[in-house]
């Protein structure tokens, strides 16, 4: 009896520790050799019953969740996660790949099953993602007029309205009040995209101020509300982004000390679409210079520099794009490994 009751204690504090791990992509140790390690896995080898429990978690941007830490992995589109848990964990659960198929179809109610090999990210959305995909596109075009009407001297906004255009695209990013996700993506890459696209057509009618002011406040304001996984993409450098291994777990946009990140502009969470942004591309994180008009830029390794803070045209939007379509693939990939009935029909049977 006490050895019953002391496991389930065990199990208790586990699933505790679980939820938060997954939806920040957290590493067993920021000290770990191996990059790729997660505490939420770690967790799960042990408890492997915990993956389809379900609970309400709140990640770095406030989102409230209510899923499994399966469903978690889902929705943050952290297919690498996936990869260890379809290998390790789900062969020791009774049922598991019918309760992955299950979790699956209640994450993504619009996405076929099994889903086509050649999907876009767009067949994961729910009502939620389709319509902050629509409010985002509106939004870009009233601050693209904004922005050309601003000159942005020295990379900030001189008119009210600019900064408005600007704080209505925030808002359609932050969590709604009393909101509960519980389908769908947390954050769609397609966002980031949507955002990528329109930087590279204002390249030859914007200034480098324009531009500049575009880098910091509107990719960063979106790299802000990215999921932990797709923050550490970003913070990697997509440019160096090992699509099988994934990205280091030890570092992010939303970890406590962001590797090459000076302690004295650490963390960066606060300050991501406020006083600086992250270069996709390549991970520099760029912050407002004392020079006007400029930004000092770190990269990971700790190198410091200098510039006029433009990000290289079309280079970025490409390797997002190259980004969702190897996480689809491999979603897909993954879900097609599945043999299994419906849980239904195995309910029937019995």
């Amino acid at each position: 009896m006490f050895a019953r009751v002391s496991h389930q204690a065990e199990e208790a504090s586990a699933f505790v520790r679980l939820l938060p791990g997954v939806v920040a992509a957290a590493p067993e140790s920021y000290q770990q050799v191996d990059e790729t390690r997660l505490a939420a896995i770690a967790i799960l080898k042990k408890y492997p019953e915990l993956l389809f429990r379900e609970a309400i978690v709140t990640d770095h941007f406030g989102r409230k969740i209510k899923a499994s830490p399966y469903q978690l992995f889902l929705g943050a589109g952290d297919v690498w996660a996936l990869k260890q848990v379809h290998e390790a964990i789900i062969p020791n659960i009774e049922n598991g790949e019918a309760h992955a198929q299950a979790q699956f179809q209640a994450q993504f109610p619009n996405c076929q099953w099994p889903p086509a090999p050649d999907m876009s990210e767009a067949a994961l959305y729910d009502d939620r993602n389709k319509e902050q995909i629509e409010q985002v596109i509106a939004q870009l075009k009233k601050i693209v007029e904004k922005i050309t009407a601003d000159p942005c001297t020295h990379g900030r906004a001189t008119l009210d309205e600019t900064r408005q255009a600007v704080a209505e695209l925030r808002r359609i990013f932050t969590p709604k009040e009393r909101e509960i996700i519980e389908t769908g993506l947390h954050f769609p890459l397609g966002i980031m995209h949507e955002i990528g696209k329109v930087y590279d057509a204002q390249w030859e009618p914007w200034s480098v101020d324009q531009l500049s002011f575009y880098s910091r406040e509107v990719i960063g304001s979106a790299e802000a509300a990215l999921t932990a996984v797709d923050g550490q993409c970003c913070k990697n450098g997509l440019a160096n982004l090992n699509m099988d291994k994934g990205p280091d777990r030890r570092d992010g946009l939303f970890c406590r000390h962001p590797k090459g990140t000076p302690q004295s502009l650490s963390p960066l969470v606060g300050k991501l679409g406020q006083t600086m942004f992250v270069d996709p591309y390549d991970g520099n994180s760029c912050f407002v210079s004392a020079t006007p008009g400029a930004f000092d830029w770190y990269n990971k390794n700790g190198e410091h520099g200098w510039w006029g803070s433009l990000l290289r045209c079309f280079v970025c939007t490409h390797a997002l794009e190259n980004l969702c379509r190897a996480k689809t693939e491999s979603l897909s990939k993954l879900c097609s490994e599945l043999r299994c009935e419906p849980l239904i029909k195995r309910h029937r049977v019995s």
